[in-house]
């Protein structure tokens, strides 16, 4: 790590909201070349508007009310948008979150990273449509001169973060910004295009902004913890990590995995032996696809039990979920519900017992319906109640999963993250459903968020004795909240168990790749804890 001056310099920064008055207060940090930062805290901290400031960014009406930014020598925080424009490309590169979202879908690869390269580094097309392919050869895309043709949707989630990186970083920008860059993926290629990014980092200044407090420890050279605005804490990331300061600091390592207070999510036991659920041989085959999506797959869920769904994006874990919910038709003979009554149950029976919630609760959610008409559209469509009582059940169901019914006549776009996910729960639980399929439901959520989301679900579930099949790429999360783990590999499954039994001593070679991939970047591993996990050599 270079001991000069640091390539980013953020002295006092403050930004005001007109309505929302001041949301970042004297906000200061340093990043030197070949250094990693990571900016830690829970949702609506600060941390992405931080970074979104230091190139004029800050979405409307936001404004820069004080502090200085600097940018090697370039100072950025008197220049106007004309000014900024031509330099964004060439200081900073941005990888956010979910790149379906930043890439166009209609237009090819190679079509933006060419015009980027064009504008911002003044090549021509030939220089442009080389560099472009050295960018994709650098991180490391397979055949980059095909991908240049290809749009953002023949690639798999993984791919498509790999062009994000190379996006931000054809026209070589001193400092690289990414923002949450390894949510959204599953363990294996989540450990891929965290390698990428270290040797990456070495040319480069990177910012990391991320909720995952294990992984910031585990690959940054330092951290700040921003909590309502504000820097509460810096430092070393081992040190930070070991010796916390902050009481705020303290409370988002008590919620990493293995370190919760909170009573675990477990049952012990299914209350009924007769499967809410079973799986029969489900074949799942898409048109055109010369692979079935989902095959020969066998596994039930009973009352009061939590079962996970684990293994790599493509592994066919929504596509089984999706069945299950009558989304995706499957043969008669390999469903069946038995706690259900009917078998097969109508629609309107698989409807109201079977309910979903998604990874993404900002597009589950209408934007234009208040929360009032979303959490009661389910009770209204099934008529569950009559219209006089619908408001009182809303409210009530509203309090369950903690969240004000006073503000039930807001739309999605007044709550965080985290409230729109217990707005999904409270939809899904108005129909008073025996199973809940939660696909990716608390991949987006930071720590704090996500034990407090887990907890309110293991109390309705004791409380309503209902089933809980979880999707997700988390194994620390699975090996916490789970009774069974079932473990998925392009549409098979490979191994499954009682979950103590899967995540210390996997049987099958996959399921030893996905934990090794895991604790690569991680500190605090639920090891570390004092809760054997496998690990590779030992």
């Amino acid at each position: 790590m270079n001991a000069s001056a640091p390539l980013l310099r953020i002295r006092g920064l403050c930004v005001d909201f007109p309505r929302g008055g001041r949301v970042l207060h004297d906000v200061s940090l340093d990043a030197a070349e070949g250094e990693i930062v990571g900016l830690v805290g829970e949702s609506g901290a600060g941390k992405t508007l931080a970074t979104l400031s230091i190139l004029g960014l800050a979405p409307a009406p936001g404004r820069i009310a004080g502090g200085k930014i600097f940018v090697g020598d370039q100072e950025l925080t008197q220049l106007d948008e004309e000014a900024l424009r031509p330099l964004r490309g060439r200081l900073a590169g941005f990888v956010f979150q979910d790149p379906s979202a930043s890439l166009n879908p209609v237009r090819r690869i190679g079509s933006a990273l060419i015009e980027s390269a064009m504008r911002h580094s003044g090549l021509s097309r030939k220089q442009a449509r080389k560099r472009a392919i050295e960018a994709l050869r650098s991180v490391e895309l397979p055949e980059p001169e095909s991908a240049l043709r290809a749009f953002p949707h023949q690639f798999s989630g993984g791919q498509r973060q790999r062009i994000m990186i190379a996006l931000a970083l054809i026209n070589r920008p001193p400092l690289l910004i990414a923002d949450e860059p390894t949510t959204a993926l599953d363990a294996a290629v989540q450990s891929r295009v965290l390698d990428l990014l270290k040797r990456r980092a070495r040319r480069h200044t990177l910012l990391m902004i991320t909720h995952d407090l294990a992984l910031a420890a585990g690959f940054c050279d330092r951290l700040y913890v921003m909590h309502g605005g504000r820097v509460v804490e810096h430092g070393p990331a081992r040190e930070l990590f070991s010796q916390p300061r902050h009481n705020y600091t303290r409370s988002l390592l008590d919620a990493l995995p293995g370190r919760r207070t909170t009573a675990p999510m477990r049952s012990g036991r299914p209350q009924s032996r007769e499967a809410l659920a079973a799986v029969r041989g489900l074949t799942v085959r898409y048109r055109g696809a010369a692979q079935a999506a989902v095959e020969n797959v066998d596994f039930a869920v009973h009352a009061n039990e939590t079962v996970c769904l684990v293994g790599e994006s493509g592994s066919g874990k929504t596509t089984i979920a999706r069945a299950l919910a009558g989304v995706i038709r499957a043969a008669p003979d390999q469903l069946s519900f038995p706690a259900l009554g009917d078998d097969p149950p109508s629609a309107a029976v698989r409807a109201r017992h079977l309910q979903m919630v998604f990874q993404d609760p900002y597009s589950s959610l209408n934007p234009r319906w208040p929360v009032e008409r979303i959490v009661a559209e389910p009770i209204r469509t099934h008529r569950l109640c009559s219209r006089p009582e619908q408001k009182a059940r809303v409210a009530a169901l509203l309090s369950r999963v903690g969240l004000d019914p006073r503000r039930m006549n807001r739309r999605p776009a007044a709550f965080s993250g985290g409230q729109r996910q217990r707005i999904a729960l409270a939809r899904a639980l108005a129909m008073n459903p025996r199973l809940l399929l939660a696909d990716e439901a608390l991949s987006a959520l930071d720590i704090r968020t996500q034990a407090q989301i887990l907890a309110l679900l293991r109390d309705i579930r004791e409380e309503r004795k209902l089933a809980l099949l979880l999707i997700t790429h988390d194994l620390s999360l699975a090996s916490e909240v789970g009774d069974r783990v079932i473990v998925l590999r392009r549409g098979r499954i490979v191994e499954q168990g009682p979950a103590s039994r899967v995540m210390n001593s996997p049987r099958h070679e996959y399921t030893r790749e996905l934990l090794a991939a895991q604790a690569r970047w991680r500190r605090g591993s639920p090891r570390q804890q004092g809760r054997r996990m496998y690990t590779p050599g030992l």
